[in-house]
């Protein structure tokens, strides 16, 4: 069966990006990438990818656009071929928004069902819901859960805060939504819990982080007991125990994305807990490094084993394959992705020395 890797790319100008597209590569059965084929966007920053193998389709945001792109992919080949587009939804009218973001959406993700497709718009400040239709086609979104930001009395506008990521715990119906509180639209920084219910996003619990810290993305444990965080400009990692028959979450543990000592800018990217939910991952861009941390058995709480060069500059995406047994680093500002091999006893990251390149990687999606 054939392996192959979509990988978006930015490509405008005013984000200073070089990429062209979507780049679609062949994996041999020597790990090796292969181009195969390059899509030139539709719309500019193919910036997010999520793809649904059961349908060979393969969903594309456009970074500071308004819309996702439908691509029908075929299994044998690879390619893709553009179907449609669909709107993620209106432009939020809030004046001290810049409007050439548009909706800006960052993230999407299938429901559980598999008949709906979310979308985090963070200039929105909402999650958007698409239906599918019978033929497989996105209706134009029939839902949006507005992220509130704090009242202001003084500003007709209404407030907004803004989702960066939609990530459903294992085998259930609640998703964490981590919230940033930028200050255009009054925004707050929290980790929110959604439960999807009836094509619906509804409300169930939150909590509060620190003003600026800037919560970006999260991800569960395999066993759904345990929730980790990552926020951008705070550069640190929280875990939070998670109810699963409640989906309520308690903060419990917060610790830095950055070893001590280290003072120049860095914005935290990346998060992901390893398949055999042993080692927790969160990349670091300035610092241009990988952080590596067990994770306790009995309690889910982190404890650091060691950093490790990205193997180039600005690790804005990172993610592992499905056995667990690789790691991978899309750096940004190198054109490159790096392909790191896992110790399964101390979780530490090697490099394998190889390397592809590709123009302002930003996501990489696999299919089998």
């Amino acid at each position: 069966m054939n392996k192959f890797a979509y990988v978006g790319c930015r490509t405008s100008e005013w984000r200073g990006a070089r990429g062209k597209g979507i780049e679609v590569f062949r994996i041999d059965e020597s790990g090796n990438w292969h181009n195969v084929q390059r899509v030139i966007s539709v719309q500019e920053n193919p910036s997010w990818l999520t793809l649904d193998e059961k349908r060979n389709r393969l969903y594309v945001l456009h970074g500071d656009g308004s819309q996702v792109a439908i691509f029908a992919r075929d299994p044998i080949s690879g390619m893709l071929t553009l179907l449609s587009k669909q709107t993620t939804g209106p432009q939020n009218p809030h004046p001290d928004l810049d409007p050439l973001r548009h909706n800006n959406p960052v993230h999407a993700a299938l429901s559980p069902d598999g008949r709906h497709l979310l979308i985090a718009n963070h200039e929105g400040g909402n999650v958007a819901a698409l239906a599918f239709a019978d033929d497989d086609a996105l209706r134009p979104p029939h839902h949006l859960a507005m992220v509130e930001g704090h009242a202001d009395e003084d500003d007709a506008a209404a407030s907004l805060s803004r989702p960066h990521e939609i990530i459903f715990a294992p085998d259930s119906d609640y998703y964490a939504l981590p919230i940033q509180g930028r200050q255009a639209g009054n925004g707050i920084d929290m980790v929110r819990i959604y439960h999807w219910r009836d094509g619906q996003s509804l409300i169930n619990d939150e909590v509060l982080l620190p003003s600026g810290s800037w919560p970006r993305h999260v991800d569960f444990h395999p066993q759904g007991k345990w929730l980790y965080g990552l926020s951008e400009l705070g550069n640190t990692i929280t875990v939070y125990d998670f109810e699963q028959e409640t989906g309520n979450i308690a903060l419990k543990q917060t610790l830095s994305s950055l070893p001590e000592g280290f003072e120049a800018r860095n914005d935290a990217s990346e998060i992901e807990v390893h398949p055999s939910g042993r080692f927790l991952y969160a990349a670091n861009r300035g610092h241009n490094s990988i952080a590596v941390l067990r994770i306790n058995p009995l309690d889910g709480c982190l404890a650091p084993v060691g950093w490790v060069f990205c193997g180039g500059k600005t690790p804005r995406f990172t993610t592992l394959s499905a056995d667990g047994l690789y790691f991978y680093s899309a750096n940004e500002d190198s054109d490159s992705i790096s392909i790191f091999s896992i110790d399964q006893d101390s979780g530490m990251l090697k490099d394998t020395g190889k390397e592809v390149f590709t123009a302002s990687p930003t996501c990489i999606v696999f299919s089998d």
